[in-house]
């Protein structure tokens, strides 16, 4: 019942979104002629608040830098995720994130997941294409509509694009590890191979849900990069969770270890799913300036 919704509120805000405007007028009017202006009032300021959210904020790129210390090591680092490119955004708009990305000094890039929503696998070359001007390097896994809706060749397209996917991988980065998981929800978030790591190094990971910190107390793990929550997507007053899935809350920003024993990053990703809107949560790339 609540996906068919979902369906037909993604349906109507797409397809007649427009007509936003047009009630807009019509409250002003009835506003100005002093008719129903009670309601009136409600309904414009709805219209409004619509318009906001569906085509004028989902096209802010934020840049939010921030400073975590204690880590064992230091690093300076982009993170990005939630694309979702395919029914709302295409390769136009990840140009646009690109161009920020490029103008921002970083040692390289991480992607979170979710490159898709709802995108014919004939598209995957065209919209991601813009990955393959950035100035870094760039590390990724996949998330949870990545492994649904696509099987093999996705990961071939992303790097032919010079997208490194380090799922089950150790990256060595001289004072710390880089180490990426799959993703919790459409595949397992297996950390076995985290045994193999040094033991003398940290190791910085990366998942697309911030839910797999849960997997990681027996780790040298100081840190855990995620997406997935959208920071809510839409936040309202005293709710922040209108679209988010994470057993722990970790819906956004930076925790601390004593929730799932391991400190969280998340990061609002800068496309959307289900809805087409963003209300009081921009699309942000993240700058992470990671201190010993």
């Amino acid at each position: 019942m609540i996906s068919i919704t979902v369906t037909l509120l993604e349906f109507l805000a797409v397809y007649f979104g427009w007509l936003c405007f047009p009630v807009a007028i019509l409250c002003l009017w009835l506003i100005k002629k002093r008719r129903y202006k009670k309601t009136s009032f409600i309904i414009l300021i709805l219209s409004l608040s619509f318009f906001w959210a569906h085509y004028i904020e989902p096209q802010i790129i934020l840049v939010k830098e921030r400073t975590i210390t204690k880590l064992g090591f230091n690093a300076d680092i982009i993170l990005i995720a939630d694309l979702h490119l395919g029914y709302y955004k295409d390769q136009h708009y990840l140009q646009r994130v690109v161009d920020k990305i490029n103008t921002i000094p970083a040692d390289y890039v991480v992607i979170a997941g979710d490159f898709l929503y709802k995108s014919d696998e004939k598209y995957y070359k065209t919209h991601f294409a813009p990955l393959a001007k950035i100035n870094k390097p760039i590390y990724a896994v996949r998330g949870n509509h990545d492994y649904r809706y696509t099987r093999r060749n996705l990961p071939k397209v992303l790097e032919s694009f010079n997208v490194k996917i380090i799922e089950d991988q150790i990256i060595d980065l001289n004072s710390y590890q880089l180490a990426g998981l799959k993703d919790r929800v459409e595949s397992y978030d297996d950390t076995d191979f985290l045994k193999k790591a040094a033991k003398n190094k940290p190791i910085l990971v990366v998942a697309h849900n911030p839910d797999s910190s849960d997997k990681l107390t027996t780790y040298n793990v100081p840190l855990l990069l995620a997406g997935h929550t959208h920071c809510g997507q839409v936040r309202l007053p005293y709710s922040n969770k209108l679209v988010v899935k994470t057993s722990y809350g970790l819906v956004c920003g930076y925790y601390d270890a004593s929730i799932t024993g391991t400190p969280v990053f998340v990061t609002a990703g800068v496309g959307e799913n289900n809805l087409p809107l963003r209300l009081f949560n921009p699309p942000t790339i993240d700058v992470l300036h990671l201190r010993n």
